[in-house]
């Protein structure tokens, strides 16, 4: 898959995701204080994230693991395949720029088999939206925290895949395509790879990464 399959057939629709989102923050700010902040273009927004989480995992863990069958598998899976390839992924923190919110880590305890549960409350919304749950309507759990700690899973799973397909050589010192896929709401804290070079344009340091991915790799064994 090249930059421009990449952008249209994931990227874009994940921009147009995240704009969404933070469109919203006009009418209800972004703030742990709106937590619990419900609404009907809050469900919406977490049952596409979550849709779209299931669509790429399966692409990246299929790209991981060749011999696995797409149609029996689910997130217990994913977060197997994506746990045990790299020792990074549940440790990942993402920042919201701009705004006073706490640093998200939305796949903390996959790497020891637990579902987040944002993913949980995606399948309860998804199936049993009129029941009742802690006395509380299920799809009253369509909040704003919930909604970020899904469109930050489905960020950084945007990262890993990208870089699964165009991070490809460890002595590579510059790489140019990377920053196209970096966004301007979201950070990856521990993804410091990002540097200007002889002007403005951003560059990721191939080299660096796969330091990254391999110490972490090397310290759980």
């Amino acid at each position: 898959m090249d930059v421009l399959d990449f952008k249209n057939t994931y990227w874009n629709y994940y921009i147009q995701i995240e704009k969404d989102f933070f469109d919203t923050a006009p009418y209800c700010n972004i703030a742990e204080s709106n937590n619990n902040s419900f609404s009907v273009k809050y469900l919406q927004l977490h049952l596409s994230i979550c849709s779209e989480i299931d669509t790429i995992c399966k692409s990246l863990c299929k790209r991981i693991k060749s011999s696995l069958n797409l149609s029996e598998c689910g997130i217990s899976d994913y977060i197997k395949i994506l746990s045990s390839s790299y020792g990074t992924f549940s440790k990942e923190t993402v920042n919201l720029c701009g705004y006073k919110y706490r640093i998200v880590q939305p796949w903390k305890g996959i790497d020891k088999d637990h579902i987040p549960n944002w993913w949980n409350v995606y399948n309860d919304i998804k199936h049993h939206r009129d029941t009742i749950k802690n006395n509380k309507n299920i799809y009253e759990y369509a909040n704003q925290k919930n909604v970020i700690e899904a469109l930050c899973a489905l960020y950084i799973l945007i990262q890993y895949w990208a870089a699964k397909n165009f991070v490809v050589d460890k002595t590579e010192k510059q790489n140019d395509i990377m920053p196209i896929f970096q966004s301007k709401n979201l950070r990856l804290v521990n993804w410091g790879f990002y540097f200007s070079f002889m002007g403005p344009g951003e560059w990721f340091d191939s080299s660096l990464y796969f330091k990254y991915i391999e110490k972490e790799a090397v310290e759980n064994e």
